[in-house]
């Protein structure tokens, strides 16, 4: 079974790859870039904050963490002379923002800020092989699949793929940023100045003469 976390309006949704390791300082990467940055966004008052629960992920040593917003105040109300800015929800960009800034997985996060831009609902999420134990609310969806819901071989299955993962995903893996080139390839070095297209469009596989 899967179960799908959509991100609510008052939620972050951060995805923590790797959480122990090390920074260019030798801190851990959950330490350095979730626990204090989110210490130091609380302490200024950038977020306020109900609750965190981080909880293990699938992959060994990858956690989610999620962080429950205490104020959502309609974003409609602010105009330029109410400095109380700061005491309500983070928009939805907003909220992505953040989570990119709390560590969460960068493919993921500018995926999720490109399907916003595209108005696809549900940008962000969480997909769990186990509900999180006494959570504050049920997933949004349940699905019976046990393996990764991979992309690629979800858009292969057709009308055959998971019906859960067509209603909020259910497009091609090329769609957001396009197909990526899987094949080894030699270094193609860049001019300082007015760089020619040809340079950023050349392909020259590893071992090529």
């Amino acid at each position: 079974m899967s179960y799908w976390y959509i991100a609510h309006n008052d939620e972050l949704l951060i995805d923590l790859d790797e959480y122990m390791r090390p920074t260019k300082s030798g801190c851990p990467w959950g330490e350095a870039f979730f626990r204090r940055r989110l210490r130091d966004a609380i302490s200024a008052n950038k977020l306020h904050v109900r609750e965190v629960w981080l909880v293990n992920s699938t992959s060994e040593r990858h956690y989610h963490a999620f962080i429950r917003i205490k104020h959502r105040v309609a974003h409609s109300l602010w105009s330029p002379t109410n400095m109380k800015r700061s005491l309500w929800s983070p928009t939805d960009m907003e909220r992505l923002v953040w989570q990119l800034h709390l560590g969460s997985d960068l493919y993921r996060g500018r995926a999720d800020l490109m399907r916003l831009a595209r108005s696809m609902y549900g940008p962000s999420l969480l997909i769990r092989h186990e509900p999180v134990k006494e959570f504050y609310r049920p997933p949004d969806a349940v699905c019976e699949c046990d393996e990764k819901h991979d992309t690629e071989k979800q858009h292969k299955l057709g009308v055959n793929a998971c019906p859960i993962w067509q209603h909020y995903r259910g497009m091609s893996p090329w769609e957001l940023f396009g197909p990526s080139r899987k094949l080894s390839e030699r270094f193609v070095p860049l001019p300082i100045g007015r760089v020619p297209l040809e340079l950023i469009m050349k392909v020259e596989p590893e071992g090529s003469k």
